[in-house]
């Protein structure tokens, strides 16, 4: 791409999946060896492999970060951290048996954390933008990450006394305050969002999380209902025993009656729930990604629902086959241990038949050699399944429109941050 930019240049992302694939295993290897201490290490492989297949134009991102600075960054991070613990901590024993006293330390504890999550989301990005180049330039992130933070916990008491009808606002809200403090080189990024574009769309998955708790409290009053008809306390259900002789017979069979209602309210809304969700979070990408401009261009997306719901629909069903083998082998290798003959009789036995053949250690090798297996490799499989295309499928929708002149940007002169993420390691709060 030249300096002076076409009318619509689209980004390409080109890493392969298999590439990919070796890179996380790698990588999933060495954190084992080392019992995890390499996760800083590799994130950055990880980082540097997927910057470096983003094209935009014949120029290409570049990650410069390290690991040593991430590893550095989470250390002192615990510094921070390990003193509030032991704070919350000593407050706690203060409050002694009181239920308000361990009530306020708890809220309090939870006011703390969840300004600190703010306080390393931006830090976070800040320094991802910091070591990432195109060009040879970097970007950069100016602004108070406190003042970030303190601008979520004011948004919060909105979202909470609306039941999240008014995230939004508070979505609109961080977002203009990040990007407008965004720079690449010397110059500015800026949001012209509104929360008002975004209500509509989020009243949909909101209108589904109301469905979906008013079945659940439609059952659990089911629930109590019949245990108060056949006397059994809600409040203490072991506190005695059902009186079948006694009890109200009426409203046993009319709390049945409506248990079908019920659950087809509450199975219902929650497909429904998990459907809109998905919708929702890809109109808001192609929405908030339309409103950020950059020297008189504008970025869009061309993201569809189809190809994200796909991605997660093909993980699951891998996933799905993946487990049942690895446990299927797992049990034949027990069974050859103990000196199981794997004849074809055997094999014609259901799962919980074969483990039958099996003594109470092997079952819990079995088991226990399973889920750690298992969630190794679902790890590795949600990487490279989810991840790794979520991020071809964002990327290669992406695009710039409008004309501008990159030879007129130069470097910024802020100073970037010595060290890694910090915060953001210690709450794992992802990768980008």
């Amino acid at each position: 791409m030249s300096d002076q930019t076409a009318e619509r240049v689209y980004f390409d992302y080109d890493g392969g999946t298999f590439g990919f694939a070796r890179v996380v295993f790698v990588n999933l290897l060495l954190q084992v060896l080392t019992l995890g201490i390499f996760r800083f290490w590799a994130r950055t492989r990880e980082r540097r492999f997927l910057w470096s297949h983003v094209r935009l134009g014949d120029d290409r991102l570049e990650y410069t970060g390290t690991g040593m600075e991430l590893f550095v960054g989470f250390l002192i991070a615990m510094v921070v951290l390990v003193p509030i613990g032991g704070i919350f901590q000593g407050l706690g024993f203060a409050a002694g048996g009181s239920p308000a006293g361990l009530i306020a330390v708890s809220i309090l504890q939870m006011i703390v954390i969840i300004f600190l999550v703010y306080v390393a989301t931006y830090r976070a990005r800040r320094y991802r933008l910091t070591r990432t180049l195109w060009r040879g330039i970097r970007g950069t992130l100016t602004g108070s990450a406190v003042r970030y933070a303190g601008i979520a916990m004011a948004y919060l008491p909105l979202v909470l006394i609306t039941a999240g009808l008014g995230a939004p606002f508070m979505r609109i809200g961080l977002m203009r305050r990040e990007i407008d403090n965004m720079r690449f080189g010397s110059r500015s990024f800026s949001f012209d969002g509104r929360a008002q574009d975004l209500f509509a769309y989020w009243l949909v998955p909101w209108l589904m999380l109301l469905g979906l708790i008013g079945g659940y409290v439609w059952i659990m009053y089911l629930n109590f209902e019949v245990m108060d008809a056949v006397g059994i306390d809600p409040i203490d259900p072991e506190a005695g025993e059902p009186d079948f002789e006694t009890m109200d017979t009426d409203r046993v069979n009319e709390a049945g009656d409506q248990f079908p209602m019920a659950l087809a309210l509450l199975g219902g809304a929650a497909v429904l729930y998990m459907i809109t969700v998905g919708w929702y979070r890809v109109r808001e990408f192609r929405y908030l990604a339309g409103r950020i401009a950059f020297e008189g261009i504008r970025f869009s997306s061309e993201l569809r629902l189809g190809r994200v719901v796909w991605i997660y629909i093909s993980y699951l069903m891998t996933a799905a086959a993946v487990g049942m083998g690895l446990l299927v082998a797992l049990v034949l290798a027990a069974l050859v241990a103990n000196g199981v003959a794997l004849d074809p009789e055997t094999m014609g036995f259901g799962m919980s038949e074969i483990m039958a053949e099996l003594d109470e250690d092997s079952r819990f090798l079995v088991i226990f050699g399973t889920v750690l297996i298992l969630a190794l490799v679902l790890q590795t499989l949600s990487r490279v399944m989810v991840f790794h295309r979520l991020a071809r499928a964002v990327v290669n929708t992406l695009a710039l429109n409008g004309a501008a002149d990159f030879s007129r940007i130069t470097q910024a002169l802020d100073s970037a941050p010595r060290t890694g993420e910090g915060l953001a390691d210690a709450f794992d709060l992802g990768d980008f």
